[in-house]
């Protein structure tokens, strides 16, 4: 079953939130593909992830993209827990934060999420926290508009 991701997940309730897309994943257990499909379509992106065998093989495939972006999907609590991946394997993974550090202008949205998260010790935003990222968020929107 495929849940949310992106930028819709962290705001997609908040006033003046707008999306040109809806990204949408899930894990499944194929020899179809070697790690992801993405399947585009009427707004939406589904991410079909190959079940890995150990959550750091989701982080090396992230890391072996050279896309900074690609880290959002670990900053997805249950995305974590369907790879296994722990808060404490999380905080201390060298790979997830030199992603972060690389992330560009449009995404810092994500380093704001992934700092409140250690600042938290949790997979856990407060409102105040979430506020700021979406501030973040919508002021790169309006640049890149």
């Amino acid at each position: 079953m495929f849940k949310l991701m992106g930028s819709k997940y962290f705001f997609g309730d908040m006033p003046g939130y707008t999306s040109h897309d809806t990204d949408m994943w899930e894990i499944i257990d194929t020899e179809e593909f070697k790690f992801v499909r993405v399947i585009r379509g009427q707004g939406m992106d589904y991410f079909q992830f190959r079940r890995q065998s150990k959550a750091q093989d989701y982080i090396d495939y992230a890391v072996s993209t050279k896309l900074p972006m690609t880290v959002g999907k670990f900053l997805i609590p249950e995305f974590c827990e369907a790879i296994g991946l722990t808060f404490d394997e999380f905080k201390t993974n060298k790979d997830i934060k030199n992603l972060i550090d690389q992330i560009d202008e449009k995404h810092k949205y994500e380093k704001i999420i992934y700092d409140a998260y250690l600042k938290n010790g949790s997979f856990i935003l407060t409102e105040d926290q979430r506020q700021e990222a979406y501030k973040s968020y919508l002021e790169t929107r309006a640049k890149s508009a």
